[in-house]
């Protein structure tokens, strides 16, 4: 087997495409979803690091993708038209380019998008089989996401749901630390939400989610389309919070913002004035000796605390749409 790597920019990738074949019989169907696709665009516009693309030379003139289906097909899908970017995308040099598609992009964007190098690794002088083992070797690397390792729990039906939901990119912007993630903490706010909007009577204790995720049959269409609406509406408001402002996005006040944004929606409010009220809140007000800091520290998993934090939010933003200069 040889090994050789090159740098495709994504104008070459679009002028030999008839070439490029996706089909090798362990390839996955196409299972991103459109906030996936929309972060690998904003990557790719932006310069920044995207993994190798993994292909194989067998001498019958395809390029033959390994690893890498989702990425590619995600840029081919980008330049066609057929997604917008996110809503929660941010600005790129003052150029506001979230909701929009390829075409509507300026010329600068465009330029960013179709000059970027793909490293591709390519492989030749090795048989299917040897293609094969590496492309099982290559993903069974990867670790599992912590809704997997729940599986165990649940349907299959709902672990795809659940699956789906939790690897919307808001949760790229929520403040876990290592040790949150350690303790799974991602997969119980994604719990916790699925909770909320199912009407469940339960506290947030462990013992009480664990019997909510137990009973759980099945999720809903519209029970995860309430949920996938949420985070859209979340993570376009925070879309142009930088590192240090995202900091405060810690999974007690994510919960109980994902509680108000309907309330926000019956009152008319934009994802941007939710994103500015929330700046106010969260970073220009917040401190743990605050009521609502105190709220934080007392019975949090608690029903009544739950409430109690969520009323208090709640009063603060209506109050705050009523005072602040639009």
């Amino acid at each position: 087997m040889k090994r050789s790597s090159i740098q495709r920019t994504v104008k070459s990738l679009l002028n030999m495409r008839d070439r490029i074949r996706f089909d090798l019989p362990f390839q996955r169907n196409s299972v991103w979803k459109r906030d996936r696709r929309s972060y690998l665009i904003d990557s790719v516009i932006r310069d920044r690091y995207v993994p190798n693309i993994l292909v194989w030379n067998n001498g019958d003139g395809y390029v033959w993708v390994v690893d890498g289906k989702q990425r590619w097909e995600s840029v081919f899908m980008f330049n066609d038209g057929e997604y917008r970017l996110s809503k929660g995308t941010a600005d790129f040099q003052n150029e506001v380019i979230a909701n929009k598609k390829h075409a509507e992009l300026s010329d600068d964007a465009k330029f960013e998008f179709l000059t970027y190098n793909f490293t591709v690794t390519e492989f030749s002088e090795c048989t299917f089989e040897e293609v094969e083992e590496m492309f099982y070797r290559v993903n069974q690397a990867e670790p599992l996401t912590s809704t997997e390792k729940t599986r165990v729990k649940v349907s299959p039906d709902v672990r795809e749901v659940v699956q789906e939901l939790g690897s919307h990119l808001f949760f790229e912007k929520i403040a876990f630390t290592k040790a949150d993630r350690n303790r799974y903490v991602d997969e119980k706010l994604m719990w916790q939400f699925l909770a909320y909007t199912s009407h469940a009577d339960i506290d947030y204790s462990g013992a009480s989610l664990n019997m909510f995720i137990s009973n759980l049959d099945e999720v809903p269409r519209t029970i995860a389309e309430q949920v996938e609406h949420r985070l859209e509406f979340l993570d376009a408001s925070f879309r142009n919070w930088n590192t240090k402002q995202r900091k405060v996005l810690k999974k007690v006040h994510v919960d109980t913002l994902f509680q108000i944004v309907e309330d926000a929606e019956k009152h008319a409010v934009t994802e941007e004035r939710f994103g500015e009220w929330a700046a106010s809140f969260l970073i220009d007000r917040y401190t743990v000796d605050s009521p609502y800091g105190q709220l934080c520290q007392k019975g949090a998993t608690s029903k009544q605390g739950i409430l109690n934090r969520k009323n208090y939010m709640l009063e603060d933003m209506q109050s705050w749409l009523k005072t602040a200069k639009h």
